[in-house]
């Protein structure tokens, strides 16, 4: 799989559910958190709110205790001043630290006094303070000051608010929650202790309850919408890994399920089991789909795709790969185990249609403990299965060793086709053809040869057919016909004679509507008459677009090109060929001049055919010729060319120039 569909597909992947989740874990702590820490900050507020109006009416009764210290009684002072109920008892101490004044019982240590510290800097005011007792619900203590708790939330005992009818049944200016505190008031050389209650209402009790209720809810609330997201996603995430893995035609897994599922088996195996990938494929999809219709044949596929998956065990791998084509991996033990099972598959199989007869053919490739890719593997298997000819009763086709040298091969032609045509490694030669008339030299065929730095030299065999297939063959064309072109120009200006030279046009150039423009445009570079330039097009081209062929034709023979139709005879002979192109070369396939059992017969065909192209007003070229018998009979029959080893070989343009020049 390509690195650029590996990035597409993680990224549709990339949303997985165990961050979500984590999230939700650290978006519920958080909120929790926010909610104790505003609640918190609110109660200590009001703790702290208390004790500074607190201060400021114990201040108020120092300054007046002082300044009535004299005559005054704790019955003047009740009459007098009118208390704050959460005032309890007044103390007045002198310098010597010695009372002077009481109106209680209740005396506070001194040596106990501590400054409270407002941590928060709302009042910026601290004064001091001895606590009545050791609770430290509301307070802690240090050696220097007295804070505010840090676990203030505990003077909201919700739970017993709840569910406490003594509570719920108090009034609401009744304390539920309260602390002794004596606020130490320095006037003159006086010190007065005033005894403070700090305390929680039921009324205010009731406000923070509430309010941690409704945050916590609302937390509650947030938790479950994100956990419903969670799922949301945790159900969109399955949609699309449904989608991503399903084929459109069977329902089945598709061929990315495939590979991926593959490569992890593979993976996994470690030599513990043995794997095939085996390429199946239905033989004459489309005359079905052609007799039945698409829809019935779609249909037929997904019966053929339910009965392998009843074959498929559990680390075994099936998908639908491409129109009738089926991918499989299956563990084997032995070679003959395979094979046995592959029959299986073959006899099972012809059941899913048992009134239509169906061929299917299997390619089988062998994963090694070097081979971890399934689609490299299921490539191989089509490989083998490609180049199973289409007459044999055979059903199955393994790959070995020799189409890997030949795949091995093909990747070398095609990394160093580019760099060939650069540096010119391809070479012309020239094969020559000679009169029958006189047996002299009357022109040539130009003829490729490959000159590797490396490989040294590489026959036309070998690499011909790769570029025809990927399509190099138009450049390689190109490049001929502009050497071909150059030569012609070289000997021009030598003062040489110039004869025609045939140059292949590959079938695949036709699918041009300029051809004729851009062959003329190559040509012209180099100045030479468009007669010595002789185009050679195989009859196979006809059946292409014949109407653009008979255009393009016409179009070259105007310029002034000769045009031969090349290798006549050769499996697609058609005497309609002849009616509808007008050419002016016919050259007879060297396979009518071959053979023991039927030589009398190939004659017999040359000799009319040779008749016909007379009367049609075209010249005759036979090639492959290697003996004098047949010298002899095509000169009787007036044939006007000849090409061959028995004249000569395909040269150099150097050994050419030497033996013909």
């Amino acid at each position: 799989m390509s690195d650029l569909k590996e990035k597409r597909i993680k990224k549709l992947k990339r949303k997985r559910i165990w961050p979500s989740i984590v999230g939700l874990f650290v978006i519920a702590f958080v909120l929790i958190i926010v909610v104790v820490a505003i609640l918190g900050m609110y109660i200590a507020d009001m703790v702290d709110r208390k004790l500074h109006e607190g201060y400021k009416i114990s201040c108020n009764v120092a300054e007046y205790v002082v300044q009535n210290l004299s005559d005054l009684s704790a019955d003047e002072l009740q009459k007098h001043i009118e208390f704050n109920d959460s005032i309890n008892a007044i103390v007045v101490f002198d310098s010597n630290d010695e009372i002077v004044w009481s109106n209680s019982d209740t005396i506070p240590n001194i040596d106990n006094e501590l400054i409270y510290t407002d941590e928060s800097g709302m009042y910026q005011n601290n004064f001091c303070l001895i606590l009545e007792s050791d609770d430290k619900l509301i307070f802690e203590i240090d050696k220097e000051n007295i804070r505010l708790s840090e676990n203030l939330l505990n003077i909201v005992r919700y739970k017993e608010f709840l569910f406490d009818e003594d509570l719920l049944s108090r009034e609401s200016h009744v304390p539920v929650v309260e602390t002794k505190v004596w606020m130490v008031v320095n006037y003159d050389e006086y010190k007065v202790l005033v005894l403070n209650n700090i305390s929680v209402v039921k009324s205010e009790l009731f406000i923070i309850v509430a309010t941690f209720i409704m945050m916590m809810l609302l937390t509650a609330v947030l938790v479950v919408y994100y956990i419903l997201s969670i799922i949301g996603v945790a159900k969109s995430q399955k949609r699309i890994t449904k989608i991503l893995y399903t084929d459109m035609v069977t329902g089945g897994y598709n061929w990315l399920h495939f590979t991926k599922k593959g490569d992890k088996l593979l993976k996994k195996s470690k030599g513990i089991y043995k794997y095939a990938i085996v390429a199946l494929r239905m033989e004459k999809y489309r005359s079905f789909c052609t007799c039945f219709g698409v829809k019935e044949g779609e249909e037929l596929l997904e019966k053929i795709y339910s009965a392998l998956k009843h074959t498929i065990k559990k680390k075994e791998n099936l998908a639908h790969h491409d129109e009738a084509d089926f991918g499989l991996m299956l563990m084997y033990t032995s070679e003959d185990d395979l094979t046995n099972r592959i029959n299986s598959l073959y006899e099972y199989l012809g059941s899913v249609a048992p009134k239509i007869k169906i061929k299917f053919r299997f390619g089988v490739c062998m994963a090694d403990d070097k081979d971890k890719e399934v689609d490299s593997l299921y490539n191989n298997a089509t490989t083998a299965l490609d180049l199973m000819p289409e007459d044999t009763d055979e059903k199955i086709a393994s790959y070995d060793i020799e189409m890997k040298k030949q795949q091995l091969w093909e990747r070398k032609v095609e990394d160093d086709m580019d760099k060939a045509l650069v540096t010119k490694q391809f070479k012309l030669y020239l094969q020559p053809k000679y009169s029958t008339k006189d047996e002299k030299l009357a022109g040539a065929e130009a003829l490729v040869r490959w000159i590797h730095p490396t490989e040294g030299f590489i026959s036309p065999n070998k690499f011909i057919p790769i570029f025809e297939k990927n399509g190099f063959i138009l450049q390689l064309d190109d490049y001929m016909l502009e050497e071909v072109a150059l030569q012609q120009s070289k000997w021009q200006e030598e003062g040489k004679e110039l004869f025609p030279i045939s140059v292949n046009v590959s079938r695949a150039h036709f699918t041009r509507d300029d051809l004729a423009e851009h062959i003329c445009g190559i040509v012209d570079k180099y100045n030479i008459p468009h007669n010595v330039i002789e185009l050679e097009l195989t009859e196979s081209a006809f059946f292409d677009d014949k109407y653009v062929l008979i255009d393009t034709v016409k179009q070259l023979r105007d310029y002034g090109f000769i045009v031969s139709m090349d290798d006549f005879g050769a499996g697609y002979s058609s005497l309609n060929s002849l009616k509808e192109l007008s050419i002016d070369v016919l050259k007879i396939d060297a396979d009518f001049f071959r053979g023991t059992d039927s030589v009398e017969r190939g004659m017999l065909i040359v000799s009319e055919v040779i008749n016909l192209a007379k009367k049609l007003d075209m010249k005759i070229v036979a090639e492959g010729i290697e003996n004098k018998e047949q010298v002899e009979f095509l000169t009787a029959q007036e044939c006007d060319l000849i090409q061959g080893y028995y004249y000569a070989k395909p040269l150099p343009v150097e050994e050419f120039e030497e033996k013909y020049g």
